[in-house]
């Protein structure tokens, strides 16, 4: 099944607050997510939410 992806996501809902999102040191806008690649302020519907420790 492919994600419903979207360019802009709701905040707290953002690739960049997922565990699957692996940003890209060199710009930190953009990254990937199971190989694809995706904008930090995107989502989709397989969000889930990085623990706390994770972030920092």
């Amino acid at each position: 099944m492919e994600p419903m992806y979207k360019q802009q996501a709701e905040p707290g809902k953002q690739c960049k607050d997922c565990q699957s999102f692996t940003v890209n040191p060199s710009n930190p806008a953009a990254g990937t997510c199971f190989g694809k690649d995706v904008v930090a302020e995107g989502g989709c519907m397989f969000f889930k939410k990085k623990e706390d420790a994770e972030q920092k």
